[in-house]
């Protein structure tokens, strides 16, 4: 376990790349499992959508289809699991990181919690895009493109669907 964590945290640092986390379904599964977790912490800190559950769906099934879809048009179906497993691993640690932001502005904006938080959500980009270069065999510049154009998709279905 520790060695899962181990490889996460090398991909966050961006020495590892989704090709060193483990193959199979046990990593998908519990990415998958450590992600809904974190992301349900944070949906739960403060004030939280209203469709919560929805929220939480749509983050999880996004994700799988969209990797997916961009992996099979590329011709990497086969990386699919280890891509997911990296994408949901890293945001689930990054989540976690944030969590104390959350709580620590309070009502007041806050500078120093301003400028962290929005360290952690580029570095966000930063990661997904290290993940894509590698899931696609592609420039950096490309898979930070395929991220936050995954991500726009992504925040438009949600906002859509879940009434945000």
């Amino acid at each position: 376990m520790s060695e899962f964590f181990s490889r996460l945290v090398g991909i966050l640092l961006l020495k590892n790349g989704p090709q060193d986390m483990p193959a199979g379904v046990v990593a998908p599964m519990l990415a998958t499992g450590f992600y809904v977790a974190a992301t349900a912490l944070s949906l739960s800190v403060g004030e939280g959508p209203e469709n919560a559950v929805g929220v939480l769906v749509l983050a999880v099934a996004l994700p799988v289809i969209l990797v997916r879809i961009v992996l099979g048009l590329r011709g990497h179906p086969s990386r699919w699991g280890q891509t997911l497993t990296a994408l949901f691993g890293t945001s689930a640690l990054l989540s976690l990181l944030s969590l104390p932001l959350a709580t620590a502005g309070g009502s007041e904006p806050n500078a120093i919690v301003t400028v962290v938080s929005l360290v952690l959500f580029f570095w966000s980009f930063t990661v997904d895009g290290h993940i894509w270069r590698h899931a696609l065999d592609t420039s950096f510049a490309v898979g930070l493109a395929v991220a936050v154009v995954l991500f726009a998709v992504s925040m438009y279905i949600i906002t859509s669907v879940a009434g945000l």
